[in-house]
This record gives C-alpha cells, structure tokens and sequence, in this order.
C-alpha cells in the first residue's frame, strides 16, 4: 500500500502539560494520522517485531488517543542492546538504520535530525564527543518508534509549518539509569537553550512531564514560539501520557489557519 498524504499545512502544539514522543505521535494519530500506514512505514526499518496500538481513551471528560508501543523484549536484529529492558545503541547506529532504510527523504531529515539534536544535548551533558553517545532509554526500541512514526505521521498529514507555546515541566527528581537526576532533566535544559521556547516549571508537579525524546521533536520539526496566534482550527487531536502527575496528561495538537 502506498501512503496517502494530505494537504495539512499548520499546527500549532500545545505542551501545557508537558511533551513526550508517545503524547505527540498518539496527538498526531487523534488529528488523523492512519495508523496502518505509519506500520506501514516503519516497517522499512529493520528492527523486528514491533507493534502500535492506537486506543481511544477518556481524560477529565475529553476523549483523546493513547497510543501503545510494543516491541518484543529482547535485542532486535542488527543492534546491540544488551540485557532486555537496557538497550544501548549507538547515535551512528541509529543514524545508519535510518539513512539505509527505504523511508521518504523527509522523514528521514525530520527523524535524524531528532536524533542529532538529542546526541549533542546528551553529548554536552555526560562530557562526550556525539560520535560517542551511546543512548539508553532513548535509544530503546520504544522512542525509536515514537521518534521515526512521528516524522511519518507529520509526513502523512502535509504538516510544513510547526508552532508552539510555552513548554511545561515538574520539578523535583526521577529515576534514569543513572541514578536520580533533576527535573527538568539536563537533557532537556540543554536542547531548550537552541529553541527558545520559554520554560515553565510546574511546583505542584515533582516529576518529569518533557522528556527528551519530546523535546527533540519539536525542535527536529523546527517548531517555532509563539505567544499569541490567531488561530481557525480545522482538526484538533489529543495524545494521552502513561505518567500520572495530576495534571490534564495530554499534548494537544490543533490544525488549521494560523495567523502570527
């Protein structure tokens, strides 16, 4: 089956309560993004059994999409990830996968240039060179997936042109292989320095609501700040979050006429 893409145009991304690459790609499958046809595409990748499970869900009375990413747990074909649960894989890995693949040459820009953004945030954190950065969480199959099927999504919708307003985060600390680190974690301090978008920590929340995976795609789709749009919404789509942090847990994402 050949992928179909429409004429989406704009978006502007709403990040009041945080973004994270399943929010954003269960956002983006919310506003219309077909699910099968993003399987479809990440299908060119050689990473083995993998499985995405779009369900409608309800929070606070809105109904919105939790999207669900399953991949089999053990290593994957081709990577080395080393105990089921700890992946490690290589930024040049990823990137090799990804160049290699049979994708379309904008979502391989938009997923590599996640990936590089993130490497260098990661790279300027733990005092090592990019070419070095072995990934962790990031680098697991799941936001491999979230990462790459969010470029395929934006592809499919027609998006060209990305805002977004200020990114909300908690505070506090949380759990990363590690050990604990702050929230917001240095990552994502790190990536927020490129993109200008102002950054509200939440007292009330004491945990991670930005991970960098998220982060890294706003920036990877060259989302720019926006204080104030006038904006005549078309479609309007709703990615539920798995942490509970007693906050409305979804990135909304509303498409249409937007005038800066």
């Amino acid at each position: 089956m050949t992928a179909e893409r429409s004429n989406g145009g704009t978006i502007f991304i709403d990040c009041g309560s945080g973004v994270s690459g399943d929010m954003m790609l269960g956002a983006l499958v919310d506003l219309g993004a077909d699910v099968g046809q993003i399987k479809e595409e990440l299908g060119k990748l050689a990473i083995g059994y993998f499985d995405l499970v779009a369900e409608k869900a309800e929070r606070n009375g809105i109904q919105g999409t939790n999207l669900h990413v399953i991949v089999r747990d053990r290593p994957m074909h081709d990577f080395d990830y080393g105990v089921p649960g700890h992946y490690h894989t290589a930024y040049a890995d990823i990137a090799a996968m990804i160049e290699k693949s049979a994708l379309s040459p904008r979502v391989k820009e938009i997923a590599l240039q996640v990936f590089a953004l993130i490497a260098e945030a990661e790279g300027a954190v733990h005092g090592v060179p990019v070419a070095e950065v072995a990934f962790h969480e990031v680098g697991a199959m799941d936001s491999i997936l979230d990462i790459v099927g969010t470029a395929v999504a934006v592809d499919l919708l027609g998006i060209q042109k990305v805002y977004v307003g200020e990114i909300h985060d908690g505070r506090g600390t949380v759990m990363c292989r590690h050990g604990l680190i702050p929230v917001p974690v240095p990552a994502v301090l790190e990536m927020l320095k490129k993109g200008g978008f102002p950054l509200i920590t939440e007292a009330s929340v004491q945990t991670e609501m930005v991970t960098p995976t998220g982060l890294g795609l706003l920036l990877g789709l060259g989302a720019v700040y926006a204080p104030q749009l006038s904006v005549k919404p078309t479609k309007i789509g709703y990615g539920f979050g798995k942490r509970e942090t007693g906050r409305f847990p979804a990135v909304r994402i509303i498409m249409g006429e937007i005038d800066e």
